[in-house]
């Protein structure tokens, strides 16, 4: 079954900046990023302006996708305003607990959102799948500055949804320092190499990704990759 979801409004453009869409909305963003703003570890510009607005969480047993509806009741026209120079997306992810997971959306809510004009994009996170081939895995360790360390994880629990779905991907896993607790360990699995670095960090989710962590980094980490030789289990 699916245990936990989430929903964001996500609005890009690779000619005009963020900042404008909440004076058209009428909404304050949960994140951004704008256009020239650092992307990668290169250090190269940002190619997209990103806004995302996030559903609410802690109202009892209220789906995300009903609370995010309900946020933008009445936001139709200026949607479709936007959608001349942006991409505007709704975005709803769940996670099971195995390898079997449904939704069930209102009718109600659906007939919302519809209204609004958006794509909509669903993904669903399910058990572990067999993989014939082998992977490439990255490998990096994130400083975060002391103090931040709560405000980060939080931050990761929204991001590692963004690239789960990422083609490509495999699994991750994100450790925390014992000696030093405000560094961590990020370990993904990709089917090649080009997933990576060509596919997602070619990707509008990328610009997503990077908004919601790299300002959490001192200094910027440096990430490599390896593939496996050998596995030993006890």
């Amino acid at each position: 079954m699916i245990t936990h979801s989430k929903a964001s409004l996500s609005i890009i453009s690779e000619t005009h900046p963020a900042a404008d869409v909440s004076a058209v909305l009428g909404l304050e963003p949960s994140r951004t990023a704008e256009i020239g703003d650092r992307k990668s570890l290169s250090g190269l510009p940002r190619k997209y302006s990103l806004w995302v607005l996030d559903a609410p969480s802690g109202r009892g047993d209220s789906d995300p996708l009903e609370l995010l509806a309900e946020l933008l009741r009445g936001k139709a026209p200026a949607l479709t305003e936007l959608r001349e120079n942006y991409t505007t997306e709704i975005v709803y992810g769940g996670f099971s607990d195995s390898g079997q997971g449904s939704f069930v959306f209102p009718a109600g809510v659906m007939a919302d959102l519809g209204a609004l004009g958006c794509d909509f994009l669903g993904t669903a996170y399910l058990d572990e799948p067999e993989y014939d081939t082998p992977s490439v895995r990255e490998e990096v360790v994130l400083p975060v500055v002391a103090g931040r360390e709560a405000e980060f994880e939080l931050a990761f629990g929204t991001a590692q949804q963004i690239v789960a779905a990422a083609p490509g991907f495999r699994e991750l896993t994100l450790s925390r320092g014992i000696e030093t607790p405000n560094h961590y360990l990020l370990l993904i699995e990709w089917d090649s190499l080009e997933a990576h670095e060509t596919t997602f960090r070619g990707s509008p989710a990328y610009a997503e990704w990077s908004a919601l962590l790299h300002h959490f980094y001192e200094p910027f980490p440096e990430v490599r990759h390896f593939t496996e030789l050998t596995r030993l289990r006890g």
